[in-house]
């Protein structure tokens, strides 16, 4: 099985860090909730409370509002059967402006004497007067509710802190409103009326001079003119006389062509001595031609059948002659069938073999027949029937020229008579498009009039109003919506504090995300496992249970590049002390001796050693003493209780560490180690700890490793995993240390609880349960 990692290598390093820092910036909403839906709930509930505490003490506001519907009235010079028109949405922003005005506001108020209201003047601040406190308080709004939004309506509140006080402030604007509206249309519409009328009679006299201008013109319109979008004639009659023209080219190129062929035949026949070789070469004569060669044909027949020819003519010359007569009539009929069949029909075989009889026959009585006097003076020979031919031909061409020198002068005629046409067409239009523009404007200076005209003063607008102001009712503090407000904006601090939270938390959320971070083989992940204070019989129980599942999972995973001899060392780390590496490495050997592989465990944790401990074994001599070159390797190496499982201790001193792993004792042991066992496990200490296994990954042939989810920091892990690729390590997997971590990494509800089921309780590998010692305990995950 070829390893992911080893593939994830041929990158470059820089990229893989790359898209492992983009993975990590991912979060998962959803999970973020679910995590701080305690912290989002306080917040929430709080901020509830502040908002209706807020709602119990604030200031009380009421509110006074009113409508008025504005329809245009029109002066009864439309044939419109209603009576008002629907104003336009810049007339209602025009009606807002002005009733927000300084101008309305200010005369309303001097004119009633609200300037000095006491409710008014209680509520200025700082340099504000009373207009402008009555226009900060005044709400317009078009359109009405539901149906009704484009209705032209405006919806007019004013809010303040004394309800009679408000209806009577609006009161006295509305009315200034109203006022202000009349004036200023009756002036407007009584100063511009007659400028309008004005211009509508000069409008109306240019409309009639082109009307007049226009009957003129349509009074000297040509005979075949039937109005707008009626047919050329002319024009139409050009195109088909160009279109003759064309067939003619087309027939007189024909002609030529055949004119050419037939004489060069001609020429052909002329030079052979026996006629009888020619009959073939009046294939070339089409069939309309054939028809009428056989009048002459005919002719110059009936006149060898008079008696005193026939006296003169011995019997065998009469038959040859009627044999190429036959010949004449097949050649004709064989050109004819061709044209129209092709020259697969039945009937054209039939023919063709006809005329090779016929030809035969001649051929075999040609010295008995005498020629001359059969094709006398008074018959048509071959030659002859093809000169008539060309004269045919060429009195066809004669008679092309002269129709189409016809044609060109009908063109001619035709094409000035079509432009001519053209031509008054166009100024047709031009005259309909002046009437047509005299016409809109004068429509337009109508419709002018209707708006303008006043009629006795009333002016050009009708206003309603559908609603007038009234006592003001309480419209603030309204109890839902700050209690709704508050709801709100405590769920949205929450929310911020608890994304703040996940951002400088960093820890891993799910087996999931982490897999996504660190994108290298899962090789499994554990809870609870035995401690290396049991030692030896601590690894010899979990043998048999469930969580040994999860160390087969990753040795299946491996084994193949193990057994091909691709993967010989491996080394343990993790980020940080205190992951489980060394657990993971001595629970991970132990599956590998169960399949009969021999196994070496090199304690290369020269800091804080453990292998020893799992093993129930002194120290005694180990790597250092090796390296220093004080013992042999293989006295550094011992058996354990554990069959196929020897290991190397970390020694009996733990100077220089980085020093001795450095040199170049460590490669020569590990070349001496991988030929003696199947496979050597690297026990190293954490990445973020010391520079140990930096040096010692990138001399493997891969590295594995332990996570403990519960408290490595996405930042711990991307820079473990940097500084190993950086060295030029390879990373072919990892273990999950799930045990303490949320929810998202509870193993029982996993692969620990599926094989902790049923298939975990049918006893060891080779079907018998093996015994465990009643020493053995279940604890917390062992620091190393």
């Amino acid at each position: 099985m070829a390893i992911r990692t080893e593939l994830a290598n041929a990158a470059p390093l820089s990229a893989n860090a790359s898209r492992r820092e983009d993975d990590a910036e991912g979060l998962d909403v959803f999970a973020i909730l679910d995590r701080q839906k305690w912290l989002i709930a306080f917040f929430a509930a709080a901020g509830l409370t502040i908002g209706v505490l807020y709602a119990l003490n604030a200031k009380v506001w009421f509110r006074t509002e009113a409508k008025v519907l504005i329809n245009q009235k029109t002066a009864g010079l439309t044939t419109d059967s209603e009576a008002t028109n629907l104003v336009a949405e810049g007339t209602l922003a025009n009606h807002i402006e002005l009733l927000q005005s300084r101008l309305i506001v200010g005369e309303a108020l001097h004119e009633n004497g609200l300037t000095e209201l006491p409710s008014v003047v209680a509520e200025l601040e700082g340099n504000q007067d009373a207009i402008d406190y009555v226009i900060s308080r005044l709400e317009l709004v078009k359109g009405g509710d539901g149906s009704a939004q484009s209705a032209r309506t405006l919806n007019i509140s004013l809010t303040h802190s004394d309800p009679a006080d408000a209806k009577l402030l609006l009161t006295a604007v509305l009315k200034r409103y109203e006022q202000f509206i009349l004036e200023q249309i009756e002036e407007l519409m009584g100063r511009a009326g007659e400028m309008v009328r004005q211009a509508r009679d000069e409008v109306e006299k240019d409309l009639l001079k082109a009307e007049a201008e226009y009957l003129a013109a349509r009074q000297e319109a040509p005979l075949f003119f039937a109005g707008e979008g009626s047919s050329n004639v002319y024009q139409d009659r050009y195109r088909r006389l160009q279109d003759e023209m064309l067939d003619i080219d087309i027939q007189e190129s024909t002609l030529r062509t055949r004119l050419e062929g037939v004489k060069e035949t001609l020429a052909e026949m002329e030079t052979s001595d026996n006629p009888m070789d020619n009959l073939d070469k009046l294939a070339l004569i089409d069939s309309e031609s054939l028809e009428r060669l056989g009048v002459f044909a005919r002719l110059q027949m009936d006149a060898g059948n008079t008696a005193e020819f026939k006296a003169r003519m011995p019997t065998v010359q009469e038959k040859a002659r009627a044999e190429i007569t036959r010949l004449m009539e097949l050649n004709s009929e064989l050109q004819r069938l061709s044209a129209i069949f092709g020259p697969g029909n039945p009937r054209i075989q039939d023919i063709n073999r006809e005329i090779e009889t016929t030809k035969k026959f001649l051929a075999e009585n040609n010295q008995t027949v005498p020629t001359e006097g059969f094709l006398g003076s008074d018959m048509l020979t071959p030659s002859d029937l093809l000169k008539a031919y060309i004269g045919f031909l060429e009195h066809d061409l004669v008679a092309l020229f002269e129709r189409r020198a016809e044609l060109e002068v009908l063109a001619k005629d035709s094409e000035k008579k079509a432009k001519e046409l053209i031509e008054y067409e166009l100024r047709d239009l031009v005259l309909q498009k002046k009437i047509r523009r005299q016409e809109s404007l004068f429509d337009g200076i109508v419709t002018q009039l209707q708006e303008m005209d006043t009629v006795n003063g009333l002016g050009g607008y009708l206003y309603e109003f559908l609603d007038i102001p009234r006592l003001g009712k309480q419209s603030w503090p309204n109890l839902p919506l700050c209690g709704l407000g508050g709801l709100m904006l405590g769920m949205f601090g929450g929310l911020v504090l608890a994304l703040a939270n996940e951002i400088r938390d960093g820890r891993f959320r799910s087996a999931a995300e982490l897999d996504e971070v660190i994108d290298m083989p899962n090789l499994g992940l554990a809870g609870k496992l035995n401690s290396m204070r049991q030692g030896v019989i601590g690894l010899e129980s979990i043998q048999d249970t469930a969580a040994s599942e999860v160390f087969r999972l990753g040795r299946t995973l491996l084994l193949p590049e193990i057994r091909a001899g691709r993967l010989k060392t491996i080394g343990f780390t993790s980020p940080k002390q205190g992951d489980g590496k060394s657990t993971f490495c001595s629970n991970f050997a132990s599956s590998l001796a169960q399949l009969g592989l021999k196994v070496l465990i090199i304690d290369g944790d020269l800091r804080r050693p453990s292998i020893d401990q799992y093993f129930s074994m002194p120290k005694g001599i180990g790597v250092f003493d090796v390296l220093v070159d004080q013992a042999q390797w293989q006295d550094a190496i011992r058996e354990t209780e554990i069959e196929n499982i020897s290991v190397m201790t970390s020694g009996t001193s733990s100077r220089k560490p980085s020093e001795l792993l450095q040199s170049d004792r460590l490669d020569w042991l590990l070349d001496q180690v991988k030929e003696a066992y199947d496979i050597v496990l690297f026990d190293l200490p954490p990445v973020l700890a010391v520079s140990d296994p930096v040096v010692v990954l990138p001399r493997l042939d891969g590295g594995v490793l332990v996570v403990r989810a519960s408290t490595v920091r996405r930042d711990e892990l991307l820079n473990t995993m940097k500084r190993v690729e950086t060295s030029g390590g390879k990373w072919i997997g990892c273990f999950l240390n799930a045990y303490g971590a949320t929810g998202k990494f509870d193993v029982e509800g996993g692969y620990y609880g599926y094989y902790q089921s049923d298939y975990a309780k049918s006893g060891s590998l080779n079907g018998a349960a093996r015994p465990v010692r009643s020493r053995a305990a279940t604890i917390k995950v062992p620091t190393e």
